[in-house]
């Protein structure tokens, strides 16, 4: 049987102010080519569907429309439910979405935690998933499992030997493959300002990767850098499917067809996703650029800037509206330009424990825009001190 397996797509995530709408379009337009073209049984897509819990209308409409479309070509889906999307949402959507052949799995459950897919050629599937479990049902994790615990244990554990549970209710001489959206310990992540949450990154999230069960194939989502956790047999991140913010600067994306039968080693290929803009960084906190510095790259560097979106790191004394402007005519796809101010050689840093509220609100003003706050800025700021000061 042939399996596409991908995850993480964030449908309505903007890059700072700008929308991306048609971009997601085309690489799901990409994707459904490639499963079309492929032959493809089954798609996996292993959680984060949606960026957030409450995603715009129109991101909703590119994920039904997918779906629409896939259900046309005759290719069956499951679908989990990552720590970014709404968990009973995506339920709700699922007792329809179940009758066209698109598998819906949002909420850690006993119940429908084995899905069985049927291949074109006859041969049979059965995917066990788990959906990002969130801390609060590890907590009554003994209600989930039919049985009372002796104690508490940590959040990994409790995921590893839920991951167990699963490998021994699939069945036997058919493709056994668990998909799920969690945190394997030496995952890679993205830099800073990457798209995953920080919060689901801790070690207590991390689950070792010698307690992953031994299946024919097992599709992770959570982690945005595509990676091979284990190649016999094989546990993949297919990563998201846009640098989907700038700590993901430089990363490949792509999508994995999996060609797997019952007791044979899967065969995996990743296939690059073209259609992805990228993102490049001109500069970095520690090493901005001069206007000067910044001429030179653009000059350089302007056909392949023009292709993506930029963030600009600026040596200067503040972002006055000319620089700015500027900034804006060199670089259209510029999204954000962070000015960082040169500082004295021998500046003598106050401790924080020292300063009055106002001066750690222009020190910080300083660092992140260049330059001292607006006056009107400092007055809101000691209006609103004034009224938590008030508050009963």
């Amino acid at each position: 049987m042939r399996f596409l397996h991908t995850s993480d797509w964030h449908l309505g995530k903007p890059l700072r102010h700008l929308r991306r709408d048609r971009e997601f379009e085309d690489v799901l337009q990409e994707i459904l080519d490639v499963a079309r073209m492929e032959r493809v049984d089954c798609l996996l897509m292993a959680g984060d569907l949606f960026d957030s819990m409450a995603p715009p209308p129109e991101a909703e409409r590119m994920a039904f429309e997918f779906f629409r479309e896939l259900y046309g070509a005759g290719i069956q889906a499951v679908v989990i439910a990552g720590n970014h999307d709404h968990q009973r949402r995506l339920t709700a959507f699922g007792r329809v979405l179940d009758l066209v052949g698109i598998h819906v799995r949002a909420e850690p459950s006993r119940e429908g935690a084995v899905v069985g897919i049927r291949g074109r050629d006859g041969e049979e599937a059965a995917v066990a998933v788990l959906p990002w479990v969130p801390e609060r049902q590890v907590r009554t994790w003994e209600a989930m499992r039919g049985e009372r615990m002796e104690s508490f244990q940590q959040y990994a554990d409790v995921v590893a030997e839920l991951l167990v549970d699963l490998e021994r209710s699939l069945p036997r001489n058919v493709v056994r493959i668990i998909m799920a959206h969690l945190f394997v310990d030496g995952g890679i992540v993205g830099g800073e300002g990457a798209g995953e949450r920080p919060l689901h990154l801790g070690q207590v999230y991390a689950v070792k990767p010698q307690r992953l069960p031994m299946v024919d194939y097992m599709a992770l989502g959570h982690l945005h850098r595509p990676q091979v956790i284990r190649r016999r047999p094989p546990v993949y991140y297919s990563g998201s499917i846009l640098q989907l913010d700038f700590g993901e600067v430089g990363q490949r994306k792509c999508i994995y067809l999996v060609d797997v039968s019952p007791g044979k080693e899967a065969q995996v290929e990743e296939v690059p996703l073209t259609k992805p803009r990228p993102l490049y960084d001109l500069g970095s906190p520690r090493t901005p650029l001069t206007p000067e510095e910044l001429r030179a790259e653009v000059k350089a560097r302007g056909d392949e800037l023009a292709q993506g979106y930029v963030r600009v790191f600026l040596r200067a004394e503040g972002l006055s509206h000319s620089l700015m402007e500027e900034v804006r005519r060199a670089i259209p796809t510029a999204v954000e330009v962070k000015v960082i101010a040169p500082r004295p050689k021998q500046e003598a840093r106050p401790s924080v424990r020292e300063l009055s509220p106002i001066e750690l609100f222009t020190l910080y003003h300083r660092q992140e825009h260049g330059g001292d706050p607006p006056d009107e800025l400092v007055r809101l700021f000691q209006e609103l001190m004034q009224e938590v000061h008030e508050a009963p």
